[in-house]
């Protein structure tokens, strides 16, 4: 028999997670992690969901916010150091301003390496 368990909970990205390493089969993120975090602290914050995922563990990224300039020179460099493999990636353009800002929504479904 299977058996999971789901917890939701809101911390601040200024704190590491509060599991163990390896633990986790799935992290969600949604509207939370997005270009208002300084770099390093977002890129802290990667890591520490890298730590928490068991290998094979899923991190989905879900509508992240930034500048279409920053998708590709910042984000994506950003999310390979981490170590993660993509599994799926979808970018579109904000609506509501975005075309006179050009500002981005990304989605990913990201994989922790087996090894």
């Amino acid at each position: 028999m299977v058996q999971s368990l789901v917890i939701s909970f809101d911390v601040s990205v200024s704190q590491r997670l509060p599991f163990f390493d390896n633990t986790l089969d799935i992290v969600h993120s949604m509207h939370v992690l997005s270009n208002w975090i300084p770099d390093a602290m977002l890129e802290f914050t990667l890591y520490d969901i890298y730590r928490v995922l068991r290998p094979g563990g899923l991190f989905w990224l879900d509508r992240f916010f930034c500048l279409g300039s920053q998708l590709n020179q910042t984000y994506v460099p950003m999310l390979d150091r981490v170590g993660f493999r993509n599994l799926r990636w979808n970018a579109g353009m904000k609506l509501e301003r975005g075309i006179d800002k050009n500002e981005w929504y990304f989605s990913a479904l990201l994989e922790k390496p087996m090894t």
